[in-house]
């Protein structure tokens, strides 16, 4: 695309939009690269942090090397979680009932055959077919039981930021494949292993922060028009300022990158492809709780804090001493209910203590959309950012904002500042370990298809089979 010759002169070299992980990180290794740069970033709402929340607690592996060389570079230490926690029961609707065993056997069937075929979509040479089912239609082929049912159609709504049937299959298998794989995201976002170290929220914005000093940020300030020349990029914000920078990097997620008006529009070859069925639901926004108490409630009562409620989809666990907490996806409509309805929801499996918490806070926002192949290289001076809309080894994940973010902030000073970036810093993609997995044998590819409803048909056709040639046999003597 042939862009035109702006007139202005810059007046900074980047502009940060989106004041998340990505966007905070993308600050810290600019100025790692080069500290005389003149960076400004803007944020929408009134604080730091996006998702991440600004006083809560999230967890990290030992995998996500990006993450943990930021947590150096803050020089802000992990927390270990409490080890007595995996020796507790976890307190899921998907473990209670007749129908328990048989659910959680077909649903780690299933989650198997996905994880199995994996590799194939992590291949650069796979292309989205356009002819495909849904999310829904595979998991209800798929699964028998709802428990199954309703784990998997929650996991692909928070993956993918839509409901299943909005979300073909290939796509949700090539985002889940730069996610580290679906038994990766389960843990992060289910089953939290007492293997996973935490971080304060709180901390670690604080902490960047202290590298930030001469970073303006401004708050309370979206941007909602972007111009885009061969020499620099204009950005307007909803007040009627403009920000004109040598490069911008949008630190947001893709469904926030459509809201922007484009000018000139956005080259075919980064937009998502499209599907009819998008807008048929009401999306769902995702509130993020914290509750803390005198003592652990739920330990008393033998129980480690991993809780999960599928409708409405609750999410919690132990975060800190005496403290819980977790997520609920929910309609906008519910906005001001949502944390009485998770007190009366763990107050019915935990006790009535659960209703008197000693301090509550409770923010929501939109959900990250993540339906389309990841972003993988810049539009001129303008650059993709955020753990939802780039492809990383963590895609949607903290791991996946920091790689994201640093990749950025790379790309931005090649802009601004090329004499400065050398080769070493270009290859900021590492794949995480194991990520490269081997592809499992036709045998165990097969066995891997097998569930309850292949597996009844099968007997039923065999059996039918042999009933058959008996009654032949039979009346052949």
């Amino acid at each position: 695309m042939d862009l035109p010759f702006g007139t202005q002169t810059p007046e900074l070299d980047v502009l940060i939009v989106g004041g998340g992980l990505s966007g905070l990180s993308s600050a810290l290794k600019i100025l790692a690269l080069e500290s005389t740069l003149k960076v400004r970033m803007i944020e929408a709402s009134d604080g730091l942090g996006g998702l991440m929340g600004q006083n809560s607690t999230r967890l990290v592996d030992a995998a996500q090397q990006d993450m943990l060389a930021l947590l150096t570079l803050i020089h802000l230490s992990p927390r270990r979680r409490r080890s007595i926690s995996g020796r507790l029961r976890r307190c899921w609707d998907l473990d209670r009932g007749l129908t328990a065993l048989p659910a959680k056997f077909e649903l780690g069937r299933y989650i198997e055959m996905l994880d199995l075929r994996m590799p194939k979509f992590r291949s650069k040479r796979f292309n989205l077919r356009e002819r495909v089912s849904n999310m829904e239609q595979h998991i209800c082929h798929h699964l028998f039981f709802s428990k199954s049912r309703n784990f998997m159609l929650n996991l692909v709504q928070l993956v993918c930021g839509v409901p299943a049937n909005e979300v073909d299959y290939d796509v949700f298998m090539s985002v889940c494949s730069s996610c580290g794989g679906l038994k990766m995201l389960i843990d992060f976002y289910f089953t939290y292993p007492t293997s996973f170290d935490e971080i304060s929220t709180q901390m670690l914005i604080e902490n960047i922060l202290e590298q930030l000093q001469f970073i303006k940020i401004i708050l309370n300030c979206r941007a909602v028009r972007l111009e885009h020349f061969k020499n620099y990029v204009q950005v307007t914000d909803d007040q009627g300022n403009k920000h004109t920078a040598q490069a911008a990097i949008l630190a947001i997620p893709w469904n926030k990158v459509q809201k922007l008006q484009f000018e000139p529009r956005i080259p075919k070859v980064f937009l998502p492809r499209t599907t009819s069925r998008s807008g048929q639901k009401r999306r769902q926004v995702i509130s993020q709780f914290q509750l803390r108490y005198g003592k652990s409630v739920w330990t008393d009562l033998g129980y480690s804090g991993n809780f999960l409620s599928s409708q409405p989809l609750v999410s919690g666990h132990e975060c800190r001493m005496s403290s819980f907490c977790g997520y609920v996806l929910h309609s906008p409509e519910d906005q001001d209910e949502v944390l009485q309805d998770v007190v009366d929801l763990l107050a019915e499996h935990f006790g009535e203590e659960m209703r008197q918490p000693l301090e509550c806070q409770c923010f929501t926002d939109e959900l990250n959309v993540a339906q389309h192949k990841p972003q993988t290289k810049p539009w001129h001076r303008v650059i993709w950012s955020s753990s939802s809309a780039v492809g990383t080894s963590y895609r949607s994940l903290m791991g996946g904002a920091v790689q994201s973010g640093f990749r950025a902030a790379v790309n931005a000073v090649f802009v601004v500042r090329p004499q400065v970036v050398s080769w070493k810093d270009m290859l900021v993609d590492r794949p995480k370990n194991g990520q490269d997995v081997v592809s499992a044998g036709r045998i165990r590819g097969l066995l891997s298809r097998l569930n309850l409803y292949n597996v009844t048909f099968y007997s039923f056709f065999v059996i039918g089979l042999i009933w058959l040639l008996n009654l032949g046999y039979a009346r052949s003597i």
